[in-house]
């Protein structure tokens, strides 16, 4: 069997997932709109309201830093607060941006470290090929992950994003690898269909336990198995 050079990862679902209940709202969401005087909305609303930001963050997936991310945020929370009330705080947008952006709101599954480490301990190159802004660079970092992964590939720095295939042979690219040289793992049939279809072998993390396809894994552990066919 071929030896393969390196194993990218998704990251958000495939590595991290979000704390609490899910993506939106960002954990101190409700409390900086409380602590600004006015009054907690209920979560039906307040998922409307983030729905009604949600066209303003599709038409801005370029963030090439951190300053033009916050200024993309300041503007979706802008349109969220509109939707709740009738008038807000000047310096509240700001709040709930920075929140997003810099506080952490992410952490590993109870599986990513150790595989990282197993991984890692095999001298095993890896990477991560995310849809995101770059602030989940920061969230790598304060998490100690970061130090595992070269390349890291952000689509709204890259400019390019999941499935299409620009920002897998970015990674490429960035990495000095071909296709065949490359392990993928995705928790998204469709971002794991266009690797596959480039050339990369693919795994789809499947943490529910459907087993909907042979290359579905219940666990990044499991990876480990291939070790025997990554090499340097």
């Amino acid at each position: 069997m071929s030896k393969h050079r390196i194993v990218f990862f998704d990251s958000g679902d495939t590595l991290l997932r979000p704390i609490g209940t899910g993506w939106w709202p960002k954990p101190r969401t409700t409390e900086l709109i409380t602590d600004a005087g006015l009054p907690a909305p209920d979560e039906a609303r307040l998922h409307a309201a983030l729905a009604a930001g949600e066209p303003f963050l599709a038409r801005r997936q370029v963030m090439p830093s951190i300053d033009e991310e916050l200024a993309t945020y300041v503007g979706f929370y802008k349109v969220v607060l509109a939707r709740l009330f009738e008038e807000f705080p000047a310096g509240l947008p700001h709040a709930l941006a920075e929140a997003a952006v810099f506080e952490m709101d992410q952490e590993p599954f109870e599986d990513t470290v150790p595989a990282l480490e197993r991984l890692a301990s095999s001298d095993v190159r890896m990477g991560v090929i995310s849809n995101a802004g770059p602030s989940l660079e920061l969230r790598h970092r304060d998490l100690g992950l970061r130090r595992y992964f070269d390349p890291f590939v952000i689509s709204a720095v890259v400019r390019c994003k999941k499935p299409g295939r620009r920002i897998y042979q970015h990674a490429l690219e960035t990495a000095g690898l071909a296709p065949e040289d490359v392990v993928f793992v995705d928790d998204l049939v469709e971002n794991v269909e266009t690797a596959t279809d480039l050339g990369m072998t693919c795994y789809v993390i499947d943490r529910d336990g459907a087993a909907r396809a042979a290359h579905d894994l219940p666990s990044i552990v499991d990876l480990a198995e291939l070790v025997d066919v990554i090499g340097p």
